[in-house]
């Protein structure tokens, strides 16, 4: 009876699904697959870590496994999908099992014990998925037990080959609500393909290969998505039941995925390393709580004691996928380029620095350094084609390091990330105390990036240790009176956590244009929190326009260039330049919102005067 029990156990622990194999059987121009919901145990932190009691979906006869088991198919295939309810007391919530693309979703219930056969037919081409919940709830507020009932659903064109691209599903798990019902968010844990970092699967790719991802963003967050040392094209978003393709050519670091959203991308890898592609959310990227406190349940912590138990030193964990883009030929080695400029950068304490709300700043040694609380670090300026080495030097009581995010390094070896950065044998270390570390960086193009910790990223961020990094084209300089630069934070202060900062500061100073002169806006979002950040310039209450330059300091395409609304939404690890020309005298305003939802505005006063 143990034995036959401890089978039973056994197989109901979940496999994390790679989504490469493809569930059903086809028989002629039809799929059948039998789904079963039930309950097992999740081990995201790997085998051999805690278990956590999850609903989950399996194939009949196979293990659950989450995400659930990839439906893949051709256009036009019929599916024949039967979907069985084993989790006791539930009503199961079928949703995504329709013909795309659709006008909206269809909702299946099926009470325990029961099986529901539904017949649809596979449509469009595209990202989709399907999902279910045990509580009743949409996709957004879809938290608990049943949070992890998702699975991909790819429909391939009729004459589409075995291709190599790669389906990944967000999910997010938390099983302790605040006092208003919600979820409480210092119990969340966060995984790619059923798995959190550092457990998610490691990739790897020769050198010069073309890279296709499709991702679906199946939990409650929103995602600004991160590739590092590289551009990536985004080839289409959707939302579960509709799949468009994009028309926009151009290349971004960072794409948001919202709830229920996906979205498709293809990069080429064409520097070799290792490589990180992550949320920017600062809060999705570290280690969680340890599973065994999450599943007590002790929903009295508050955000003070979970901040210096779990975020501070916590590690990075989470939505993180690595990845190592192997070299051409092994054996070359590359002659280390001539360095022709040096600065050098020192991450300090500030003055107000505590042990529970830290004051960090970066300070170029012989320039004035900012004197406000929360300040961020001065404008780095390069030139494209110029190789520099920033020699960093640690004055702080703890380690860190530096990303310079957004900038197609040459050498993963400086991509900041300690001990996963470079290649073999060869790793970034981190930076310790009184030590200093050699970034050498060659911009390939002049635009709007940042450099920002990559250590203990909530707590270090917040504390003020991120700065904007300008690349100018050879011959030019930079000119303050036009060119102005606008970096989103987040203040470290507890009383202050729903509000942002603009430049270190809450109440930036005023900046003077003159009328005829064309004005170019650098936005920059390094907040740990606000996804959707807001950003509008307006005269008397009437909203202005500027002309779209960049994304991510890459030019956008000259269709895109058009005059349009002052308004704009900026994510986490966006950079956003326009440019306007203002034409005539007065006053204006440059308002910043952390969302839509929270009052707390920035405002940048602008004076326009005659030339």
């Amino acid at each position: 009876m143990c034995v036959h029990m401890l089978a039973i156990l056994l197989s109901l622990a979940v496999q994390a699904n790679d989504n490469r194999i493809a569930a059903g059987i086809t028989r002629g121009s039809q799929l059948h697959v039998s789904l079963n919901a039930l309950q097992a145990i999740w081990h995201p932190d790997g085998n051999g870590g805690a278990g956590i009691p999850i609903q989950s979906f399996a194939e009949a006869g196979k293990a659950p496994q989450i995400p659930g088991p990839l439906i893949r198919v051709r256009r036009g295939t019929e599916i024949v999908a039967s979907v069985h309810n084993a989790i006791r007391g539930t009503v199961l919530t079928m949703h995504g099992m329709v013909n795309r693309p659709a006008r909206r979703d269809s909702a299946i219930r099926i009470p325990f014990g029961k099986t529901q056969v539904i017949r649809f037919r596979a449509g469009a081409p595209g990202t989709y998925f399907y999902w279910a919940t045990t509580a009743s709830q949409p996709i957004a507020n879809r938290f608990g037990a049943d949070s992890q009932l998702s699975g991909a659903f790819i429909v391939d064109p009729p004459d589409a080959q075995a291709g190599s691209d790669r389906v990944f599903v967000i999910g997010q798990w938390i099983n302790v609500r605040d006092k208003n019902g919600g979820p409480n968010f210092n119990y969340e844990l966060d995984v790619i393909n059923g798995r959190a970092w550092p457990h998610t699967e490691r990739l790897s790719y020769a050198q010069n290969a073309t890279v296709h991802w499709r991702w679906i963003n199946a939990s409650i967050g929103s995602h600004p998505l991160h590739l590092h040392g590289f551009y990536f094209k985004v080839d289409s978003r959707g939302n579960g039941i509709a799949d468009n393709l994009s028309d926009n050519p151009d290349p971004e670091v960072t794409e948001l995925v919202e709830p229920g959203s996906t979205f498709t991308m293809t990069w080429r890898a064409d520097r070799p390393g290792n490589w990180l592609f992550h949320c920017h959310l600062a809060y999705h990227i570290i280690g969680h709580m340890p599973i065994e406190a999450m599943l007590r349940g002790k929903s009295t912590i508050t955000d003070e004691e979970y901040e210096n138990d779990y975020v501070r030193h916590s590690g990075m964990g989470g939505l993180i996928l690595g990845f190592a883009v192997r070299p051409s030929n092994e054996a070359q080695s590359p002659d280390p380029p001539l360095i022709a400029r040096r600065i050098k950068l020192e991450v300090q304490a500030g003055p107000d620095d505590r042990a529970d709300a830290p004051s960090f700043r970066y300070v170029i040694p012989d320039e004035p350094a900012i004197e406000e609380r929360d300040a961020i670090g001065p404008p780095l300026i390069l030139t494209r084609g110029v190789t520099t080495a920033v020699d960093v030097t640690n004055l702080l009581n703890e380690p860190t390091a530096v990303h310079w995010h957004g900038v197609e390094l040459a050498d993963s070896y400086y991509d900041g990330v300690s001990g996963y950065s470079g290649y073999g044998s060869r790793r970034a270390p981190m930076i310790d105390p009184r030590q200093t570390f050699e970034a050498v960086i060659t911009p390939p193009r002049a635009g709007t990036f940042i450099y920002h910790t990559h250590m203990d990223d909530v707590w270090q961020l917040r504390g003020g240790l991120a700065g904007p990094l300008i690349v100018l084209e050879p011959g030019a300089t930079y000119d303050a009176s036009s060119d102005h630069v606008f970096t989103i934070t987040t203040t470290h202060a507890w009383s202050d956590v729903l509000k942002i900062f603009v430049n270190g500061t809450s109440t930036p100073p005023a900046i003077t244009c003159r009328v005829g002169v064309l004005q170019r806006l650098r936005f920059i979002n390094m907040s740990t929190f606000w996804t959707n950040a807001i950003v509008s310039l307006s005269a008397a209450s009437r909203t202005l326009e500027w002309k779209p330059l960049q994304v991510d300091g890459a030019y956008v395409s000259p269709k895109h260039r058009a005059p349009e609304s002052a308004v704009q939404f900026i994510t986490i690890g966006e950079t956003r330049d326009f440019t306007f020309v203002p034409h005539e005298t007065g006053d204006l305003e440059l308002q910043f919102w952390p969302d839509a939802t929270v009052p707390n505005i920035v405002t940048v006063p602008i004076r326009v005067v005659q030339r």
